[in-house]
């Protein structure tokens, strides 16, 4: 699964909304993407201070919603679900995904990383000598100032050389002001990968999607730097990296989950639109004082924005195009996740079709 350089890796949360996303794209960009799967934490009661749900209750929809949501190749990540779950059958619960993942005809190329113990790295093994799909390693900053000590255990514990695995250097949030540094950062932390040229693909990953909003003011319309999409663009134009690289990202979200207690959050209505190197952000007032019907008007002015790319662009586009004429909608937070997410990987998988690349 060698990827062109144009194809696209999405980091998707696997919540109702991003997968609602993904059903709606259309056959030409689905060829173009392949996402990399996160399943969500296990939500927090916050006033039992316990878990809302079981293991087996989080993952059990898990075949049925993938076949529903993209029957394609995909990567799958299990980072933010505690080393010691186990489904009440004693299986892990990699082995329970990947085994459902397969039942549903959609097998799955497992992630891992330096922070994954014996018992996941082994249902990674065992998922291979399986599925014949290898692997991919996810590096991040805690691993870029130690590249060879992280990577050659990990191969080892994986019994896998990295022709098999796809390499993802996840570089996580990037500041605007930052842009130029991480750029040269990650231009020189590349060159310097261990088996550079051997790797299956190496995917570069990162946002400039803030962890949430409270910057932007209520009732406008601001910008933000798509630092990730710049930062890709730079380091291939400029040719000073020996390996090409293919393009990732965190869609319209930051990395980080959300882990607030909703009874105390005041949610602002917003939608996010990815444009040409930047995400706008159209914001509106706290929806449980002003209700959701100003959705209504914050749809009007997407469309009547000059970046806004018409209704036909994607399914997103059509939405928010019918919620500014009334026609539906007003809409709550999933579908407007849904919206902007299937509009954002529309968009980023045309851009990566059309750029100018030496």
């Amino acid at each position: 699964m060698t990827f062109d350089r144009r194809h696209y890796i999405p980091v998707v949360k696997w919540k109702q909304g991003e997968q609602k996303a993904l059903e709606i794209l259309t056959p030409t960009s689905i060829e173009r993407i392949t996402p990399l799967i996160e399943i969500a934490p296990i939500d927090w009661d916050f006033e039992n201070e316990m878990p809302k749900k079981t293991v087996d209750e989080h993952l059990v929809h898990f075949g049925e919603t993938l076949e529903r949501s993209w029957p394609h190749k995909a990567f799958i990540d299990l980072l933010y679900l505690h080393p010691s779950e186990r489904m009440t059958s004693g299986l892990h619960p990699l082995a329970y995904i990947l085994q459902e993942a397969r039942a549903h005809h959609n097998p799955l190329v497992p992630v891992t990383s330096s922070e994954r113990d014996a018992d996941y790295n082994a249902e990674v093994v065992a998922a291979n000598q399986l599925d014949h799909l290898g692997a991919a390693i996810r590096i991040t900053e805690l691993d870029f100032d130690s590249l060879q000590p992280t990577i050659d255990p990990l191969l080892v514990a994986l019994q896998m050389s990295p022709e098999q695995i796809d390499l993802v250097v996840n570089y996580g949030y990037v500041e605007p002001a930052l842009l130029t540094r991480t750029t040269l950062f990650l231009t020189g932390l590349i060159d310097n990968l261990p088996y550079l040229h051997a790797w299956r693909n190496v995917i570069l990953c990162g946002t400039g999607f803030p962890k949430n909003l409270s910057d932007v003011s209520a009732n406008s319309v601001e910008q933000i730097d798509r630092a990730e999409w710049i930062i890709w663009k730079r380091i291939m134009r400029t040719g000073t990296v020996n390996r090409g690289l293919i393009f990732g990202d965190y869609g319209i979200s930051n990395p980080e989950p959300f882990e607030g207690d909703p009874r105390f959050i005041n949610m602002s209505a917003n939608i996010r639109y990815t444009a040409d190197d930047k995400f706008i952000i159209f914001k509106g007032q706290i929806t449980r004082r002003y209700g959701s019907t100003q959705y209504h008007q914050l749809a009007s002015q997407v469309v009547s924005h000059p970046e806004y790319s018409g209704r036909n662009f994607s399914a997103g586009d059509l939405y928010i195009d019918d919620v500014a004429q009334n026609n539906d909608g007003p809409g709550n937070a999933t579908s407007w996740r849904k919206a902007g997410t299937n509009h954002h990987l529309m968009y980023v998988a045309n851009e990566l079709s059309t750029v100018t690349l030496p």
